[in-house]
């Protein structure tokens, strides 16, 4: 990771986050992402991992500290300004965060849609591309409950990398993810840092975080109530 703050795409300030449901248990983050980082995080813990995620994103304040996101603290922005940031973030979710009563291609469309304001054709050619990147014949149609785990997951990375994002947020998926699906999302990955975009993968399973073949820009790990680098944490 670089120490060049102009380069930084996100970066926690002193961060301190509570755990829900857990009074006076925390996490301490000091942490900083720069221009085509890829930085690993074995968390151990999904309530810690997804605090973070969402804290990453701006979508819950952390009770000290800042989270910035280029240059920008989330706690200084409107609504308005901080929904359009957004629409530069893709976020891999653990457990899909699918619409229920929206159609799979209509789920994949609807943060960009949102938070930006381009056209609805290009964005689904553009989701077609990525489909067929990650090993879909097409951008599935049909509801959430009636697509089989395989697809969700296909889908669900289609939603991440879909606008070209300057950050990719990846919550844990190894256990979903089979080898043909885990070599394509490295692979966008490693297109995504070539612009210049930074990504937070949380990774449960040990030898996927250890793997020396991730090209990773730092590995982290939970010990205590702070992360630190894995030399640190061995």
């Amino acid at each position: 990771m670089s120490d060049d703050p102009s380069t930084c795409v996100l970066r926690f300030d002193h961060v301190w986050l509570s755990l829900p449901g857990l009074h006076g248990v925390g996490l301490a983050v000091d942490l900083m992402l720069c221009a085509g980082d890829l930085v690993l995080v074995q968390s151990g813990d999904e309530q810690h991992e997804r605090a973070l995620a969402d804290i990453a994103c701006g979508l819950v304040p952390p009770q000290r500290g800042a989270v910035r996101f280029l240059g920008r603290a989330w706690s200084d922005l409107e609504p308005d300004q901080a929904n359009a940031l957004r629409g530069r973030i893709g976020h891999i979710v653990r457990h899909g965060a699918w619409i229920p009563y929206l159609g799979l291609l209509d789920n994949i469309l609807l943060p960009q849609l949102h938070h930006t304001r381009r056209a609805y054709d290009e964005l689904r050619a553009e989701a077609a591309r990525l489909a067929a990147w990650f090993g879909l014949p097409g951008v599935p149609t049909g509801r959430p409950a009636e697509m089989p785990p395989s697809v969700l997951r296909r889908a669900a990375c289609v939603r991440a990398f879909l606008g070209a994002p300057l950050l990719i947020v990846v919550e844990s998926l190894e256990g979903d993810l089979d080898a043909g699906l885990l070599a394509a999302l490295i692979n966008a990955m490693r297109v995504a840092r070539d612009r210049d975009a930074a990504v937070l993968w949380f990774v449960q399973d040990r030898d996927l975080y250890q793997d020396p073949s991730l090209p990773a820009t730092a590995r982290l790990r939970l010990l205590g109530d702070a992360l630190v680098p894995l030399e640190r944490a061995a």
